[in-house]
């Protein structure tokens, strides 16, 4: 179960300032913690059949733990089943920040081919909600998370997160003729990346998967925490907006400056 999804980042400003706040005594405070009280079964399930996928030796031994957790999902627990789930414990340490941006398409990719008008593109109406929703409920309460540890962070305090109240759909990207254009969104959002550790009770047997395995697993993810973002006119050729595929029916058009 991949947890955080990962985007592409085309800038990266480090916040040296925060690299600070991050002590000895403060690496060891967990920001997110996972338990059988505080999320269902399946999540847990989830986080165990992760660590199974990571850790087995053999197929056959990976295929019955499998088995055993699809179960799980169906039938009454027995007693070890429940010290497993109840005794699994996810926990989530903040291990760097820095500020990044990601862009996204927002337009369609035109091309003005009357030579005696220019072409206007705007974004594409609330693109914003279909580019940044979340599709995994972890993610977004791990977004949360994070926004409520930031504001006890002095270098946030100016920071309003999730700012998209406010962006510049009024945006008209003036295209002259045989001229490529896209609207493009800028999206600003603070990189955390993460320690998970993966406490794993005894009674959930990974270990004869692997005897080596010593009831902790750790991983290393990223997660993004929006801040805002603006829209902005991309001219000419890019990966996404090129003459094979640029649109020109429908088009907006205005008279050229002279």
């Amino acid at each position: 179960m991949r947890l955080f999804s990962r985007l592409t980042i085309i800038m990266v400003v480090s916040f040296t300032s925060i690299s600070a706040l991050f002590t000895t005594t403060q690496e060891e405070h967990a920001i997110f913690k996972i338990t059988s009280q505080t999320h269902d079964k399946q999540t847990i399930i989830g986080f165990l059949q992760d660590v199974a996928n990571k850790i087995a030796e053999s197929p056959s031994h990976l295929n019955r733990f499998h088995q055993w957790a699809t179960s799980l999902t169906s039938s009454a627990l027995s007693k070890e089943d429940k010290a497993c789930l109840d005794n699994t414990v996810i926990k989530f340490y903040i291990r760097s920040l820095k500020l990044s941006e990601h862009t996204y398409e927002a337009s369609e990719c035109r091309i003005n081919l009357n030579p005696k008008m220019q072409s206007i593109l705007q974004p594409t109406p609330n693109i914003h909600n279909l580019l940044l929703r979340d599709n995994d409920m972890l993610e977004t309460q791990m977004k949360y998370v994070l926004m409520d540890e930031f504001s006890r962070y002095q270098q946030f305090k100016d920071y309003k997160f999730n700012d998209f109240q406010h962006l510049n759909y009024d945006l008209s990207c003036i295209i002259d003729y045989q001229q490529l254009m896209q609207v493009e969104l800028m999206e600003t959002v603070v990189e955390a990346n993460l320690e998970r550790k993966i406490k794993v009770d005894e009674a959930c047997g990974l270990n004869a998967l692997n005897q080596n395995f010593i009831g902790m697993s750790i991983d290393y993810i990223t997660t993004h925490v929006p801040v805002n973002g603006t829209f902005y006119c991309k001219k000419g050729r890019s990966k996404t907006c090129n003459r094979a595929i640029a649109d020109s029916a429908n088009a907006r058009y205005k008279l050229p400056y002279y």
